[in-house]
């Protein structure tokens, strides 16, 4: 098995030609509205839009699908103890899962629509701080060299005959090589900062991209709108 972090594929699409902060907007109110409807059926509206926001997206399946079953398994983890344990536990559960995989195509679509960094710096417009956002870019960015590193280490590991096995000796192996993994990722972040000190970073987040606001732009921000607020008025009388 293979420890590995794939970045996200960008596909060309109708969302990915809408500027960057009006569809990320539109997907956060979106998102908004999965959290707060409580009913059955407004939840299964919120999932039948983010299906339907997955395919315009043009979603590549071969991606698509292995997070799929791992959030499915996630979320079963969660809703079968409640299914069993609550009275009306199996509404609960079934609203548990209809939505989390909402809120999963969603971020999706977030994500394949536009470059990691391009909607880190929409988000930047939309008045997030720059300090919020820094941090998650660096984040991001170690996690694939954090990945090579513990790529590395593997196989320097089964190169001198090391078998994970459920005995002591395995247990010392896998701490000594945790170890090692973090005082190697805490020397490459020392080294990264002297780095961007040295290229004169004075920790304000700057973007050479350009947005531009379109009619789609609005249209599109005003759909979702319009969605949100029937969504959330039919959840209201539904439970009334």
């Amino acid at each position: 098995m293979q420890f590995r972090f794939e970045p996200p594929p960008y596909r060309d699409s109708v969302l990915a030609n809408l500027d960057p902060r009006w569809r990320l907007l539109s997907l956060l109110l979106v998102l908004l509205t999965v959290i707060v409807v409580q009913t059955l059926f407004a939840s299964l509206l919120c999932l039948l839009l983010g299906v339907y926001l997955t395919w315009l997206a043009r979603t590549p399946w071969s991606w698509l699908r292995g997070r799929l079953v791992m959030i499915s398994i996630l979320l079963g983890c969660f809703a079968g103890p409640l299914a069993l344990l609550a009275p009306e536990g199996s509404f609960l559960a079934l609203r548990l899962v209809v939505k989390g995989l909402a809120m999963f195509g969603l971020v999706g679509v977030s994500l394949v629509t536009a470059p990691f960094h391009v909607t880190l710096q929409a988000a930047h417009r939309l008045w997030i701080p720059g300090l919020l956002i820094q941090l998650t870019l660096l984040s991001y960015r170690y996690l694939f060299v954090l990945s090579e590193e513990l790529t590395r280490l593997r196989v320097a590991l089964r190169t001198r005959a090391f078998r994970n096995r459920a005995n002591l000796h395995s247990y010392r192996t896998v701490a000594a090589a945790s170890g090692t993994l973090l005082v190697r990722g805490v020397e490459r972040a020392e080294r990264v900062a002297a780095a961007m000190r040295s290229r004169g970073f004075d920790g304000r987040y700057r973007s050479l991209t350009n947005f531009s606001t379109r009619w789609p732009d609005v249209a599109a921000f005003g759909l979702s709108l319009l969605f949100c607020i029937l969504t959330i008025t039919l959840d209201i009388l539904l439970r009334s």
